[in-house]
């Protein structure tokens, strides 16, 4: 990898990402439920993420000074403990019948379209103050407003464009 993937040439970041998650990280993470505990030693701890910013540094186009935290910010990837400790919890969960919220797959989720964006407000008591926001953009600006309800009056509104 480090042979195609110099920092002015070679295969891009999009190719060496799906790469990594594609091929590395199952490596990197394969067992992870047998032998998470050996990652309670320091010695054993101080080597994966060494493994992983080597890669992150190829795949952000970065130079070798990088730290460890930054490079996985720029390369746009997890920490490798992360993804160690998701491993252990989803095999736990599954192998335990604990139930736990798992990632939605991206086939399920809702269309945009189809997400509500302005909800009308039910079961609000009017004896209280009502405070509505909002946020929207239009013409490449941004925009946000409030508006404070009290006894089904408008006290105030505030509107910003930037």
């Amino acid at each position: 990898m480090a042979k195609l993937a110099k920092l002015k040439w070679g295969i891009g970041h999009q190719a060496l990402k799906v790469i990594y998650s594609g091929a590395i990280e199952p490596i990197l993470t394969y067992g992870a439920p047998i032998w998470e505990e050996a990652l309670t030693k320091q010695n054993n701890l101080r080597k994966y993420p060494r493994e992983q910013r080597i890669m992150n540094i190829k795949i952000a186009k970065a130079f070798r000074t990088l730290s460890y935290e930054a490079s996985c910010v720029l390369a746009g990837i997890r920490p490798i403990w992360l993804a160690i400790e998701e491993k252990v919890r989803t095999y736990k969960a599954t192998h335990n019948n604990i139930e736990y919220d798992a990632p939605l797959e991206v086939r399920y989720l809702p269309h945009l379209a189809e997400i509500p964006l302005i909800r009308e407000p039910t079961g609000i008591p009017h004896t209280v103050i009502n405070i509505f926001t909002d946020g929207s953009k239009t013409g490449g600006k941004v925009g946000t407003a409030a508006v404070i309800i009290k006894d089904d009056k408008v006290i105030q509104t505030e509107r910003e464009m930037f």
